[in-house]
């Protein structure tokens, strides 16, 4: 009986002490594909790079068309001169003369595509903003 006793108190000690130790922190397994220091997306694992679809091309291009109505308008009130209104616009029917031909395949754009996109886009922006201001000594008036 002793004997029993004896075995079942270590049996009862060694789960108190293991316990603590087996309610630690341990992070779940990494998902299949999933290489060390890649998300799951990264390429040669099995997945695809994301692909901008024509939605984001249709937005880039209503972002487009907004800005030339600015420009016009911009234009018709006399805050930009007749040089400046016709580079502004040959800008931006170059910017959406290079969207319309790299989203034309039906897939949208790539990565690579829509980021030049991108930065043309706000290039052309900053140059708005910087031929509507110059003359004016950096006023906020018209």
């Amino acid at each position: 009986m002793r004997t029993a006793l004896f075995t079942i108190g270590a049996a009862v000690s060694a789960l108190a002490v293991a316990a603590p130790a087996s309610a630690q922190y341990f992070p779940p397994p990494p998902p299949p594909g999933y290489a060390y220091g890649q998300p799951p997306h990264a390429y040669g694992y099995g997945h695809r790079p994301p692909v901008y679809g024509l939605g984001h091309a249709r937005a880039m291009k209503a972002r487009l068309d907004h800005m030339q109505r600015e420009i016009r308008r911009l234009a018709q009130y006399r805050m930009i001169s007749r040089n400046e209104y016709r580079d502004l616009i040959r800008d931006s029917r170059d910017i959406e003369r290079r969207l319309i031909r790299n989203a034309r395949d039906g897939r949208g754009l790539s990565p690579r595509e829509a980021y030049n996109v991108e930065r043309r886009i706000i290039r052309l922006e900053h140059k708005i903003a910087r031929d509507v201001r110059d003359g004016r000594q950096w006023r906020y008036r018209w």
